[in-house]
């Protein structure tokens, strides 16, 4: 059993940790590069997750949290606005190794949709890169279309693309 709930400040290792993981488990060739843009997120955004998710009333930070003591948190994901009113930004989304393929993605999109519908929001947009190949799939089964890919950081023989893509709520 999966509860999905509001991030508070005890969870930050489990989460930050999860965040990191969940990344480096699919940077391949691209590990060096991977390592960069996990540091960077983690000396920013994930360093303080109340302050960049929760201090707003259009923004916040989940968990999925497993029922099984052992396995903690399971799956994460944060929302943000963005420059347009109408358009809010899915960042940080993660789910474990342990529980992938078992709907845990799902639920959190659905919490994510649920909010922003809430909040008057009428797109989510969100970046992923070609290396996570299974979110790719996931947010394109879920509704989610392509809007462009572009490659990310210096060119290179592991090079990443950026994909971007945007849901209408409505």
């Amino acid at each position: 059993m999966i509860n999905i709930r509001d991030f508070v400040l005890g969870d930050l290792a489990q989460v930050r940790e999860l965040f990191a993981s969940g990344l480096m488990e699919f940077a391949g060739d691209a590990e060096e590069g991977v390592r960069r843009y996990v540091d960077h997120a983690l000396k920013d955004d994930m360093a303080d997750i109340p302050a960049h998710y929760q201090s707003g009333p259009r923004s916040n930070f989940w968990v999925a949290e497993s029922s099984s003591p052992s396995a903690g948190i399971v799956g994460i994901v944060g929302i943000q606005p963005r420059e347009l009113e109408e358009e809010a930004e899915l960042r940080r989304m993660s789910v474990s190794s342990a529980v992938r393929r078992q709907g845990v993605g799902r639920q959190l999109l659905d919490t994510t949709e649920e909010f922003c519908r809430s909040k008057g929001y009428l797109r989510i947009g969100l970046s992923t890169v070609d290396i996570l190949k299974p979110a790719l799939l996931m947010y394109q089964n879920y509704g989610y279309i392509l809007e462009k890919a572009e490659p990310y950081g210096p060119p290179s023989r592991s090079q990443v693309t950026v994909h971007h893509f945007i849901k209408d709520l409505y």
